[in-house]
């Protein structure tokens, strides 16, 4: 809707963050109304997930989290909730130093006391409240609690239909296999609290648990270093716009 459109506008254009995907324009043609966005070539999160090919370390995978808190921590100080954090909008940017996760989509995202409007979002990453129309900054960081599960285990804490993944955000506890390390398993303990309050009060506060079970992972059981991702010219992608089709030829976006 034009309203979501504004408000999506509105939001980026008041956040400037390594960690965030930028709003590089705003197109008119015939079709509709766009939002040039900078050019993530790595795709998304869900797509390395999905990759057989790529297989993530744990190490890796809290990299890749802390800079998703870092992008959080930057919005929730501009008082905004995400509201839909998913890997599906955990875009990656190729570095010589490896993958660099950048939040997309802020189409649904709130001001903090602004009022509910529904439901709406990602029922297998929504935190309990925003069943009830509720916004938190820690219904963020229960969603970030989400990712990092799938990334350490392979598979989300809850799956199922909507109104069994509803069922199951509200009332089941989630099952931390044994091999997850101890700090590793409280982080996660933690951040997925039924209760906003119980959480993690703050992306920093969580990013700053990571490090420290980082470094503990790093001195029990070193890891290898996470493969550099290469991008060849045939990689290189057109900005990516609200309607997913590319622009090619617009005048704000040059190929590297």
């Amino acid at each position: 809707s034009t309203q979501q459109f504004l408000r999506e506008l509105r939001f980026l254009l008041s956040l400037r963050h390594r960690n965030i995907v930028s709003c590089q324009a705003l197109e008119h043609t015939r079709r509709g109304r766009y939002l040039v966005m900078d050019c993530c070539p790595g795709g998304t999160l869900r797509d390395l997930l999905e990759d057989e090919q790529c297989r993530i370390n744990w190490l890796h995978g809290i990299h890749l989290i802390r800079d998703v808190l870092k992008g959080l921590a930057h919005a929730h100080a501009q008082n905004i909730i995400h509201c839909d954090i998913k890997p599906e909008n955990i875009l990656l940017d190729p570095t010589p130093h490896g993958w660099v996760a950048r939040i997309s989509d802020f189409g649904i995202a709130h001001v903090i006391q602004e009022e509910g409007s529904g439901d709406s979002g990602s029922p297998a990453y929504m935190a309990p409240e925003r069943f009830y129309g509720q916004y938190h900054l820690s219904s963020d960081l229960y969603a970030v609690g989400i990712i990092l599960f799938e990334l350490l285990v392979g598979d989300r804490p809850f799956t199922g239909t909507p109104i069994e993944l509803r069922n199951a955000h509200l009332n089941q506890q989630p099952h931390i296999p044994d091999l997850i390390p101890p700090a590793l398993a409280q982080i996660l303990r933690q951040a997925l609290k039924k209760l906003p309050g119980q959480r993690f009060q703050s992306a920093q506060a969580m990013a700053e648990a990571l490090e420290a079970a980082a470094k503990t992972l790093d001195a029990e059981r070193p890891l290898p270093e996470a493969p550099v991702p290469t991008v060849t010219p045939d990689s290189v992608c057109e900005p990516t716009v609200d309607s997913k089709e590319a622009i090619s030829e617009s005048p704000y976006f040059q190929k590297p």
